[in-house]
């Protein structure tokens, strides 16, 4: 009896796994002043850039924000996904909304996995805005 209370034991902590969140800082996306960046026209660019980059994309998940995701790592025991997401804004101060996060789930406990995030992919992404004349990343400042 003990080595099956032992071996269900093992058998749950295998299957159990960690799940763990980072995100990089958030970000605002303002229109280039020359440009009428309207949220149709900043989605179809961001879903051609992350596309392009590797990410799958999509708008099933809310209507009105964006959602890409690209695996990082895809191991039996550990999967990590990158996932960027843009939501419209309520005001003309911050107009959309860009937001990134890493989710690690699998055996690899949250104490060996980092908590600080920074994705290349964003600050491409923000880069090849201001290139095309669309837009123009900032920090995102919250308030206190």
């Amino acid at each position: 009896m003990k080595n099956f209370k032992s071996l269900m034991i093992l058998s749950l902590s295998l299957i159990a796994g960690c799940t763990n969140v980072a995100s990089d800082l958030g970000r605002s996306i303002h229109p280039a002043p020359s440009s009428a960046l309207n949220t149709d026209t900043l989605f179809s660019a961001a879903s051609d850039f992350f596309a392009e980059v590797g990410y799958q994309c999509n708008t099933n998940y809310e209507p009105t924000s964006l959602h890409c995701s690209k695996a990082l790592r895809d191991l039996y025991i550990h999967q990590t996904q990158a996932v960027v997401q843009i939501y419209p804004g309520d005001d003309e101060a911050h107009p959309h909304t860009l937001v990134t996060t890493r989710w690690d789930e699998g055996l690899i406990p949250g104490e060996f996995i980092s908590s600080e995030f920074t994705n290349p992919d964003v600050k491409a992404f923000c880069e090849y805005l201001r290139a095309q004349a669309l837009g123009l990343c900032r920090w995102q400042q919250f308030p206190a």
